[in-house]
């Protein structure tokens, strides 16, 4: 497993380039999912704020990909939003994550068990992600690669990172293929908390991890 931890945002810009992709649009989907499930009193159902946030991640997460222009596309096969890049071969779907995500030490996972059309992506071998994505003209769009942007809220930072996996235990993730941890995003501050003091020669860290 190779796992990519981009100390500055030029770093994680070069990593999520060639992805036709941009670090401000997870970062306002963050920012977003973050402050609508604070807007619950405590006399709100218990899973109200997991909800809503992933919601609002979700839309931001769409408002700011059609943003882009570079030709990114929204489905909802089975009601899950997927969002694919045709030219890449490329998928993205969101979820909320465990506590292990956003940290190269641990396997993180999603937090909740995902349903059929979750795991239809993601098989034994990482490749349920081979599954075509319809188009508006009645065509398939061809996805290889299928990524998944966990974040998960921990002592005022929520930790992100953008994963392939790899395979399934049951409905839940257990390996992954590659990762990229971001900066945690810092809600007092609003962005992401790249290191400011990084030395010159310092890239981003990069690990190959036993699978």
């Amino acid at each position: 497993m190779a796992i990519h931890t981009p100390k500055t945002r030029e770093d994680l810009a070069r990593l999520l380039s060639p992805m036709r992709l941009q670090a401000s649009v997870f970062e306002r989907a963050v920012s977003v999912g973050a402050a609508e499930s604070r807007t619950f009193s405590q006399g709100a159902p218990k899973a109200a704020p997991n909800m809503i946030r992933w919601y609002r991640t979700v839309e931001v997460l769409h408002e700011q990909l059609m943003l882009l222009q570079v030709g990114w596309k929204r489905s909802d096969p089975q009601n899950l939003p997927y969002f694919s890049q045709p030219d890449l071969h490329l998928g993205l779907i969101t979820s909320s994550g465990d506590a292990f995500t956003g940290i190269s030490w641990g396997t993180p996972s999603t937090q909740n068990p995902k349903g059929s059309a979750f795991a239809r992506r993601v098989d034994e071998n990482g490749q349920g992600a081979l599954i075509g994505q319809p188009t508006d003209d009645g065509g398939e769009i061809d996805i290889k690669d299928l990524w998944i942007l966990l974040y998960n809220e921990r002592d005022g930072m929520v930790h992100l990172e953008l994963s392939r996996p790899a395979s399934m235990a049951g409905k839940q993730i257990d390996s992954w293929s590659e990762r990229i941890l971001f900066p945690a995003f810092d809600l007092a501050l609003g962005s992401l908390s790249f290191e400011d003091d990084t030395d010159d020669d310092e890239g981003f860290g990069f690990t190959i991890a036993r699978r």
